[in-house]
């Protein structure tokens, strides 16, 4: 087929710059001349006068106006009709060329689909399962510019980038697994290695408070030991006089033992404090057990 292109070259045979003789000269001169006439001065306490020459200069305006608009648009129809013509030819033209625009598009596609098989056998060759090519592949790969051995080199730099990153992830050994999964997911290293901050961050925070609550709550322990101690103390002195009431009411002379019973004391103590425990019972003529636990 010949090409349409040479054949519709537009070829402008008579071209003539437009001409217009008017009288807008005279009129130029006049309204200069006669406009000085209708100045406000002109009319000071007359205002009928100056809304009946109002009235005429808005009227001359208009008359002027309308004469305008007509000449231009009677100088302007071939123009108008020259475009039309040639918007009717171009939108000719491009249906046609949409056309054949689905025949190439078809070809186009199959090419790329045939280079994306050739990339996707070149990543599995690699056999390299971190993550799926999707998450990495670069849509200009297929364009016909875009050379398969240069794919394939990007895609070892890819790959060997990665390699390096996880390396680079492992010196968070708390935090190693965790850091990897989110990198394997992002592929930023430098978004990893900010969240393996936050991470420390937190976990220096967690660490802090989860000692902070240790000891308050250590503290409230021992408070309410004491409060026991206070109640308990109360309980045996009551006891004791109520006993001491009793054997006076009998007068035979005799006081009561006190009641002896075995307790099981669980406490969690240093050896040193252990040792000052066991001086405390023995002082006090108190027998004991003692045996480690072991969790």
């Amino acid at each position: 087929m010949g090409k349409i292109s040479e054949s519709l070259a537009l070829v402008v045979r008579n071209e003539t710059a437009g001409t217009l003789d008017t009288n807008i000269a005279d009129i130029e001169k006049f309204v200069t001349e006669r406009i000085k006439d209708y100045s406000p001065e002109s009319y000071m306490g007359d205002a009928d006068a100056a809304r009946k020459d109002r009235a005429e200069l808005n009227k001359a305006k208009k008359t002027l106006g309308d004469t305008r608009r007509a000449v231009i648009e009677r100088l302007m129809q071939p123009f108008v009709d020259f475009e039309t013509r040639c918007k009717s030819l171009e939108k000719l033209i491009d249906t046609a060329s949409g056309k054949l625009d689905a025949i190439v598009k078809e070809k186009e596609n199959e090419e790329k689909e045939a280079k994306r098989k050739v990339i996707e056998a070149d990543w599995n060759s690699r056999h390299f399962d971190l993550f799926p090519l999707e998450k990495v592949f670069d849509k200009k790969w297929l364009n016909k510019t875009a050379k398969i051995t240069d794919i394939s080199a990007e895609i070892s730099a890819i790959i060997e980038r990665t390699y390096k990153d996880l390396k680079t992830i492992e010196r968070f050994a708390d935090d190693a697994d965790t850091l990897k999964a989110h990198y394997l997911m992002c592929l930023n290293i430098g978004d990893t290695l900010d969240y393996g901050q936050e991470l420390q961050k937190k976990r220096e925070l967690a660490r802090k408070e989860e000692e902070e609550r240790a000891g308050r709550e250590h503290e409230e322990r021992i408070a309410e030991q004491r409060r026991e101690l206070v109640q308990e103390q109360k309980d045996i002195n009551r006891k004791t006089a109520m006993a001491g009431l009793v054997a006076d009411a009998i007068d035979d002379g005799t006081r009561p033992e006190p009641s002896v019973g075995e307790y099981t004391v669980t406490v969690c103590v240093t050896e040193s404090q252990l040792v000052g425990i066991k001086n405390y019972l023995t002082m006090q003529g108190i027998e004991y057990e003692c045996n480690k636990l072991d969790f």
